[in-house]
């Protein structure tokens, strides 16, 4: 089966010199470019849990993951791969487990299976870093 992907030009590989983490509009969607090495990944800009910006976020680069701050979960930037989820600890967890009693919402937040981050293909042609998303 042959995939519909649509390729788009994003940037010049000289500007991830300086900015190794790049957020960039494409279509309706933010997407996350991170590079590493001579690599680059992308990943849509929000957090599989809630929607909140991945970007706001730290990578670790040895281990390839990116953690969302907001709510300690962690994925692999190059899969998706869930690492983590929910990992919140001590007075963080102590306020969520409290919220969650009063607010319906929270506690089906605070309960959702864990999710892949979405993940897209990437390619460098002519020193130009470019993003695959299917149709």
């Amino acid at each position: 089966m042959k995939e519909n992907i649509k390729w788009t030009k994003l940037t010049d590989t000289k500007s991830f010199e300086t900015q190794p983490q790049q957020l960039i509009k494409v279509r309706r969607d933010e997407i996350l470019i991170i590079k590493d090495d001579n690599n680059y990944h992308a990943l849509n800009n929000r957090c599989p849990h809630m929607g909140l910006s991945l970007n706001a976020s730290k990578c670790n680069m040895k281990d390839k993951t990116i953690h969302c701050k907001f709510h300690s979960s962690s994925f692999s930037y190059k899969t998706g791969v869930v690492n983590d989820w929910l990992n919140v600890k001590g007075f963080e967890k102590l306020m969520i487990w409290l919220y969650s009693k009063f607010d319906k919402d929270a506690k089906e937040m605070m309960s959702m299976e864990p999710t892949k981050a979405e993940v897209f293909k990437t390619k460098v042609e002519e020193e130009y870093v470019w993003v695959g998303i299917e149709d």
